[in-house]
């Protein structure tokens, strides 16, 4: 849930998700329900060379990914880099920075968070892409500082 100046836009040029407009509420290849931000994050994993899945590896809902990558032995980090996963735990909050100025406050539900990081800046946020934020089963993207950052594609 997010609270701030203005809500984040979702950039449908930059959504090639293949399940954007599934309705099912079915499972993925990894495991993960189709439009949650775990399966979105398990896809731009799988285009990168690094599929997930979620039966064999436990990785559950999002604010167990974190424990998942420790047992994985993943390196888990405050140091953002393109590729990594930003994660949230269950309504853990951090910043976020809307195009239109300021600063709000991004709360993971209940499930906790988890969006795949596409650039860093030199203030230490990134820009992240993400399905669910906001509830409602969609595709945005948005500058944020997360609260960590999995390093699972190496």
């Amino acid at each position: 849930m997010l609270s701030s100046l203005a809500m984040p836009s979702a950039q449908a040029a930059g959504d090639d998700y293949p399940y954007r407009t599934d309705s099912t509420q079915s499972a993925d290849p990894w495991g993960f329900t189709k439009r949650q931000c775990v399966s979105f994050v398990a896809w731009e994993l799988k285009q990168r060379g690094r599929p997930l899945n979620n039966a064999t590896q436990g990785w559950g809902s999002a604010l167990t990914w974190d424990d998942a990558a420790r047992r994985l032995g993943k390196r888990i980090t405050t140091v953002p880099k393109v590729g990594a996963v930003a994660q949230w735990n269950a309504y853990e909050r951090s910043s976020y920075y809307p195009s239109s100025g300021g600063t709000g406050t991004l709360t993971a539900g209940g499930y906790g968070h988890v969006a795949f990081v596409t650039n860093v800046y030199s203030d230490g946020t990134v820009r992240i892409e993400q399905y669910n934020m906001t509830g409602n089963r969609s595709y945005s993207a948005m500058r944020v500082r997360a609260p960590r950052y999995l390093y699972l594609m190496s």
